[in-house]
């Protein structure tokens, strides 16, 4: 049966090929997406997130989420993901709208609707779930499990020690990480060993699909700005969530205790892993079969627009 699962996307680059995997696995059932503040402001975001819905033909619906951390300034990925937040593909005029209701409010509930049915899918920071979580307690407790994107056990991407995501609201995540709720982190750890290569990207650039042109343009300008901060390939972070609920058995996964820095300027927004003897309540993902990730993107594409 189909995982039914709520995107929280910043949707940029990586982003939209998750919506792209969400879309088109039938493991896979998408009951909406909310838009968060991330790799640029929310508006950006949540028009980015609409554009995508409607260009591969998804009719989940789409919500406004968070505009602003919890508590620390904004900070955007624009260094990365462009001014629009997804420079690159040229979307024909925007018809599809975004639902009135918060996004926020939509995930509660839609959780209450489906106790234990309905996974949690974050690819930006974490404002919206801390958010859900502060205003309706029971939360974490009703989720199936909450499948992120952040964090790192070793060095971060944004600064030397912590990852954009949970650098972005480290307040949020650690809300999130201290609430009790089943969590599978897809950090820097696993994310950076599925890449876009040379090889891999020539294939693709030969598919001449809606969806596949969308894609081929996205990553086109992705490669260039990874270049321009010191990777040679774009890593696929976000896909990695929805490859992980897709097929579990692509990736090795480690149970640790993960804390978030709050109080250290340095290290603000570090994620700190705990002891490994199995103990820890935080399922991290440590590999990736990069092949069989690969796959699960083209069985994508054939299913879409």
């Amino acid at each position: 049966m189909a995982e039914k699962i709520i995107l929280d996307v910043d949707t940029g680059h990586d982003d939209m090929v998750a919506i792209v995997m969400a879309s088109g696995l039938e493991e896979i059932e998408l009951m909406g997406l909310v838009a968060v503040v991330g790799n640029q402001i929310l508006e950006k975001t949540l028009a980015n997130t609409l554009k995508v819905c409607e260009l591969i033909g998804q009719q989940a619906p789409v919500y406004a989420g968070m505009d602003r951390p919890l508590v620390r300034p904004k900070v955007i990925g624009g260094d990365i993901h462009g001014e629009s937040g997804l420079d690159g593909p040229v979307f024909p005029t925007l018809v599809k709208k975004p639902q009135a209701l918060h996004g926020v409010h939509f995930i509660i509930e839609t959780v209450l609707a489906n106790p234990h049915e309905i996974t949690l899918v974050p690819t930006g920071p974490l404002t919206d779930i801390a958010m859900a979580i502060r205003l309706e307690p029971r939360l974490p407790s009703l989720v199936k499990r909450i499948v992120l994107m952040g964090g790192s056990m070793g060095r971060g991407n944004r600064t030397a020690h912590a990852e954009f995501n949970i650098f972005a609201d480290p307040e949020a995540a650690a809300i999130v990480f201290g609430s009790g709720a089943p969590i599978v982190m897809m950090g820097l750890d696993v994310t950076l060993q599925v890449v876009l290569d040379e090889n891999r990207s020539a294939t693709y650039g030969k598919l001449t699909t809606r969806t596949a042109a969308m894609f081929n343009a996205s990553m086109a300008h992705y490669i260039q700005a990874c270049r321009r901060h010191g990777s040679e390939f774009p890593a696929m972070h976000d896909p990695c969530c929805i490859a992980y609920i897709a097929d579990p058995s692509i990736f090795t996964t480690e149970f640790h205790d993960i804390e978030i820095e709050l109080h250290d300027r340095e290290k603000y927004g570090k994620t700190y892993a705990g002891t490994t003897n199995g103990s820890g309540t935080v399922q991290v993902g440590i590999g990736a079969d990069a092949d069989r990730f690969w796959k699960l993107l083209d069985r994508a594409f054939t299913r879409l627009p």
